[in-house]
């Protein structure tokens, strides 16, 4: 990795985080080992460990006062990680594995919270994407490019035989909003996560959904190896109250408390609309347990070991690659016993 241009893109970073502003009330007061998570995106339910973890103490319990913010994109939280300016981000797990392959980024996997692709391409059902060979001669929205959203494109175009030159790509919000764009005729469909796929089918839309599996750990939370090494108790901390957090939201018979914690505290788009909230919520718990409850936020070597195998068949990693270096499972071994 270029450490200059590491450094001005954290600086960028930084800026716009800056600008956007500290996403929890103002007045909160710091108690605790001070301790940032960065998401890609702006606020959402598929976020729900961290945010109910704030929200319900659980993290205060560990004696850790932590700060979320939203980047502007999964490469972005990364780097404010590499450069000691947050703890821990969420990425994609592609991204991940591309940033340290290939630019040897100062990062490695401490957990996977979504254990399969959380993205599925939104069309119109009257025009449908129904499979990958569709997307020929085609224009598709990403909320990201260069990111997670196109690596995992990327990544199933290959494995579907079609020249990426094929698909024309346009930066759009990942969000129910974009939508609209299909209607208009400005794109043919846009991947999207599962609260938007949800809010969209919640609001009557008449879509077709394509499911997106690249065969890669979806979404992994990030720290540097010299984090791991000298503070994984701090790391053990956060893992273990959004651990916490996750299995209070698997076992809830009723949602409705948790999402009513996280609005007290957090701006999530939609969750006031408890219903589609709901749907939201248990769309995105099916992510974290798609390998077993035993599974939840662990790195599964198997997945691991696989994907590494796909994506290397795919021409996107050379031959090689030691799966088990990307990623450990000792914070989480720590975490779990607790």
């Amino acid at each position: 990795m270029n450490d200059a241009l590491t450094r001005r893109g954290v600086l960028q970073a930084g800026l716009a985080v800056s600008a956007a502003g500290l996403l929890l009330p103002t007045g909160a007061r710091a108690d605790g080992t001070a301790f940032t998570f960065v998401t890609p995106f702006s606020l959402s339910l598929a976020f729900a460990s961290p945010l109910y973890a704030k929200s319900a103490g659980f993290y205060a319990k560990e004696g850790l006062d932590v700060t979320i913010y939203a980047a502007r994109g999964a490469e972005q939280a990364a780097n404010l990680v590499a450069a000691g300016q947050a703890q821990v981000a969420r990425t994609g797990g592609g991204n991940f594995i591309t940033s340290v392959v290939k630019s040897g980024a100062p990062l490695i996997s401490i957990a996977t919270i979504a254990q399969i692709s959380p993205f599925s391409v939104i069309s119109s059902a009257a025009k449908p994407i129904g499979r990958i060979e569709d997307l020929a001669d085609r224009t598709l929205g990403l909320a990201s490019l260069g990111g997670s959203m196109e690596n995992t494109l990327d990544l199933v175009l290959l494995k579907a035989k079609l020249d990426r030159g094929r698909v024309q790509r346009e930066k759009v919000a990942d969000g129910p909003g974009s939508y609209g764009l299909i209607e208009a005729g400005r794109i043919d469909g846009f991947l999207a996560s599962v609260s938007t796929t949800v809010r969209l089918q919640r609001s009557g839309a008449k879509i077709a959904i394509l499911p997106v599996d690249d065969g890669i750990p979806g979404q992994v939370y990030v720290a540097t190896p010299d984090m791991v090494a000298k503070s994984q108790d701090t790391l053990v901390r956060f893992l273990r109250a959004t651990r916490k957090s996750a299995l209070t939201i698997a076992d809830a018979k009723d949602l409705d408390p948790i999402l009513a914690s996280i609005g007290s505290v957090f701006e999530v788009p939609g969750i006031d609309d408890r219903e589609t909230a709901r749907e939201d919520l248990r769309g995105n718990l099916a992510l974290w347990l798609a390998k077993g409850r035993e599974n939840l936020l662990r790195n599964v070597p198997e997945e691991w070991q696989s994907g590494i195998a796909g994506m290397t068949e795919a021409g996107l990693l050379a031959p090689g690659v030691d799966a088990g270096k990307l990623y450990t499972n000792d914070v989480w071994d720590a975490a779990s016993k607790g």
